[in-house]
């Protein structure tokens, strides 16, 4: 304050060199000049400006005369001191920024030492305090030592986590070691947040590598070391593994399983082999087989490209290359003779294998009685603990080595012939006229297995019309008696419905006059028929009565059923036929009965037995029933009219029906 007072004889001319001063006020570079400032202008000029003085310059500006001590300051010293005041910088985003981390290190027993290199960057001022780096989980690995820029480093622990304290900015070289306990074979740390790894690990020789979501793995092997080197990003945790290289043997090794099945027919043995390869660590190009002595070769299939047999030696070719699982089918026959009452069990030798295990099943025909006399190296199971069989066998064989021996004994029976086919039931309809002649209509419901012809013999003079097998037309033929031959050997899978043979044929005759005898013979067939119903339409002049023959005069039809008979009324006026008697399959036998009986009814009524059929489509001409090249049957109607005479009798075995009665004409 002295010294401005001094110079308040200064400020015209302060005046008039602040007035030559620019706008933005900046001192002026003026030499040997006195400046008088007021001291509210001076604060004002220098508000972002500082000015510093050393202490040792300061002493040389100091003044003592008579008033006091002032500091006299040329200009020139002045302006040098005064620095103008810079903005503050903007504050960083981040206090510290924590680089790549290099580790490296060499697995122990129970843990492994990891030495560690990485680069830190502080951001925040120290007038802000002290910077604090979080660094790994304290709780999992142990930081043994850490050094900043070769000088040891302030570690803490704080919130379960290494920290590292720094009171200054810029950059640092971070470098120590961690000792992280291992699992097995197994590495596993939490790196710090938001760092990326890079991991150099010194393992034995012939080891093995794995880094779970590395980005980049390496390996480099060495004779006495083997060098892996993994990078990962920045993840929360950091999983490396590693075992001994598993070589696989320069040799292949062949495993195989055997399935047998022995077939069993009375002149013949046949063996289905099945054989399961397992091809282990280097592939093969061909396999061999070496066959039983007196068998016959019938076939070999599987994963193969080409075969041959050579002196009962199979010689399989297998594709470039082939390892894993390969499958071989053989069959072979080897003769039974008709005095043989035992066999031996035979099987292929599989040559170049380590061991061969597997089962053995045996199947037979009904006719062959089977019953093991004599194993050696097979023992008895259950036939439904083998693997992969389909067919029912009567024994059931396991092995474990090959090669065995066994036999069979055989008791051979005598098969005794049952029948091949049946006729549920016959509906017979025959219309006669006054002049003797007559048309008669027979359907037989017929149930085959594997009979090809339905041989039937016709009444004396009768003229074959019409043949209808299964609603086809079908060409019958003759047999070698003189009966008619109809084909019904249908070539599609059993079925329970019965198959419906249609004949329809015409009888010659003389007028009636008079009084006299009329007699009536049926068709003959060489299959059982159940029931049989005939309808008998004669005019009505004639008077008919004392009737003879096999077959029985009813009012009404019967069918017999699990309950017992039930009579169905007669044939009224023509009405549809019910949905109960129509052809189902399967039905019961009540049901079945009145199938048939439903079909007599309409046979009554001269209605085509297609029409009771609705479940039936029409098949064309050449279906299942033709056989020969031709003229095809027409389907032909009989006019019914005249009284109706019904008659029906009970199982029929190959027996002509025959039925004989007086008349006489009514006037």
């Amino acid at each position: 304050m002295r010294l401005l007072k001094r110079l308040v004889w200064s400020g015209c001319l302060l005046s008039l060199v602040w007035s030559a001063f620019p706008a933005e006020r900046s001192l002026p570079p003026v030499k040997d000049t006195t400046v008088t400032i007021p001291v509210e202008e001076f604060s004002q000029f220098m508000k972002n400006s500082r000015v510093l003085i050393p202490w040792e310059e300061l002493q040389k500006f100091l003044v003592t005369d008579g008033t006091g001590r002032y500091l006299r300051l040329p200009w020139e010293t002045f302006l040098k001191f005064v620095e103008e005041k810079k903005p503050a910088a903007p504050k960083p985003p981040a206090d510290y920024i924590l680089s790549s981390f290099l580790y490296s290190g060499t697995p122990g027993q129970d843990s492994c030492n990891l030495k560690f290199s990485g680069n830190l960057f502080v951001l925040k001022d120290p007038a802000e305090g002290w910077t604090t780096v979080k660094l790994w989980p304290a709780n999992l690995n142990f930081l043994s030592s850490l050094t900043v820029n070769g000088k040891p480093g302030q570690v803490l622990c704080k919130d379960g986590a290494y920290c590292l304290l720094l009171n200054e900015t810029g950059s640092f070289r971070i470098e120590g070691q961690l000792q992280i306990r291992l699992t097995g074979e197994t590495l596993r740390f939490w790196p710090p947040v938001g760092t990326a790894s890079i991991i150099k690990l010194t393992l034995p020789p012939d080891y093995d590598f794995s880094a779970p979501g590395a980005a980049t793995v390496s390996l480099a092997r060495t004779t006495s070391a083997t060098e892996a080197e993994a990078t990962f990003s920045s993840v929360n945790a950091v999983e490396i593994s590693w075992s001994p290289v598993i070589r696989e043997p320069q040799q292949p090794k062949i495993l195989s399983s055997l399935l047998l099945q022995y077939s069993l027919q009375p002149d013949l043995i046949r063996t289905t082999a099945t054989v399961k390869y397992e091809i282990l660590y280097q592939p093969v190009t061909s396999l061999q087989i070496k066959l039983p002595e007196g068998v016959r070769l019938i076939n070999v299939s599987g994963n193969l490209i080409d075969w041959k047999e050579t002196d009962s030696l199979v010689q399989v070719e297998l594709k470039p290359k082939t390892k894993g699982q390969v499958q071989v089918y053989l069959t072979y026959e080897q003769e039974l003779k008709p005095t043989d009452n035992q066999v031996r069990l035979t099987h292929p030798l599989c040559l170049q294998v380590e061991k061969t295990t597997g089962y053995a099943t045996v199947v037979s025909t009904p006719s062959l009685e089977v019953s093991p006399e004599q194993l050696d190296g097979l023992v008895p199971v259950d036939p439904r603990e083998i693997p992969g069989a389909t067919t029912p066998a009567v024994l059931a064989m396991r092995f474990s080595r090959l090669p065995f021996s066994g036999s069979l004994k055989l008791l051979r029976h005598e098969e005794i012939p049952v029948l091949e086919a049946t006729a549920d039931s016959a509906n017979a309809i025959t219309a006669l006229t006054l002049d003797g002649k007559s048309i008669t209509r027979v359907i037989f419901n017929l149930r085959n297995n594997s009979q090809q012809f339905l041989r039937v013999r016709l009444p004396e003079k009768a003229q074959l019309w019409s043949v209808y097998v299964d609603q086809s037309p079908t060409k019958p033929l003759v047999g070698a008696a003189g009966e008619v031959l109809v084909p019904v050997l249908k070539s599609a899978s059993r079925s329970e419905r019965a198959m419906p043979v249609e004949i329809i044929y015409y009888l010659p005759g003389t007028a009636f006059s008079g009084n006299g005898f009329v007699e009536m013979s049926l068709p003959v067939v060489n299959v059982p028929i159940m029931h049989f119903m005939y309808s008998f339409y004669v005019p009505e002049k004639l008077v008919l009565s004392q009737f003879s023959g096999n077959l029985e005069q009813v009012k009404n039809f019967t069918v017999f059923g699990e309950e017992g008979a039930e009579k169905i009324p007669a044939a009224g006026p023509a009405k549809p036929v019910e949905a109960k008697f129509k052809d189902r399959s399967p039905v019961m036998k009540e049901e079945q009965g009145k199938v048939y009986l439903g079909q007599q009814l309409e046979l009554e009524r001269n209605i085509s037995s297609i029409l009771l059929r609705t479940d039936v489509p029409n098949q064309p001409a050449g279906g299942a029933g033709e056989t020969t090249a031709g003229l095809l049957p027409l389907r032909i109607y009989i006019p019914a009219t005249g009284q109706l005479l019904r008659f029906e009798k009970r199982l029929v075995i190959e027996e002509e029906l025959k039925l004989k009665a007086r008349y006489a004409l009514r006037r």
